[in-house]
């Protein structure tokens, strides 16, 4: 499973980095194009919207990953040993079953569709379905980061489990 964790890490690092750098070129290129040339371009804004959705659903998944998420932790904070460790485990319970039916399962229902529609966007052409399936993607990345924060938990009998920071941190360090 470490392997596993260790390539999505990569992924979700490069991935991010390439869309946040691709974003900004394409902003900067935009508000280039509009003011000092007066040649607004709709597929820059087109492409940016796109790019924000993606960075916006791996963003959550790197949220996610690093438990850097919304959540109340007064509950939690004041509990200690087994019952932390099982109000952490329910939590990613929840969170699993969101990822899989939410995101997952409605995400490849989304993509099916606009797929079978043959929908595609108004500058670019490009079929909505593949902007669409950063969704899916996302849940399957949530799911098997949640799985793993389960096996830490159980595995260290401790609520924290394995900590980590994809940008400064290699999850694997020690172990």
């Amino acid at each position: 499973m470490r392997g596993l964790i260790s390539m999505l890490d990569m992924f979700l690092k490069l991935a991010l980095l390439f869309i946040g750098t691709s974003m900004l070129v394409v902003v900067l290129w935009q508000v280039v194009g509009r003011y000092a040339l007066e040649a607004p371009s709709s597929v820059t804004e087109e492409l940016a919207r796109f790019l924000l959705i993606w960075l916006g659903m791996l963003g959550a998944v790197y949220t996610f990953r690093n438990r850097m998420h919304v959540c109340i932790d007064v509950f939690v904070t004041t509990l200690a040993g087994r019952e932390r460790m099982t109000a952490e485990i329910l939590a990613m319970l929840v969170s699993l079953l969101f990822a899989v039916v939410v995101l997952i399962y409605g995400g490849f229902q989304l993509v099916e569709l606009t797929g079978d529609l043959q929908q595609t966007s108004a500058a670019l052409g490009v079929q909505m379905s593949h902007v669409y399936l950063v969704l899916p993607l996302s849940g399957i990345f949530i799911s098997i980061y949640a799985v793993n924060h389960i096996g830490e938990v159980l595995r260290t009998g401790d609520g924290a489990g394995e900590q980590t920071d994809l940008l400064n941190n290699d999850p694997d360090e020690g172990h």
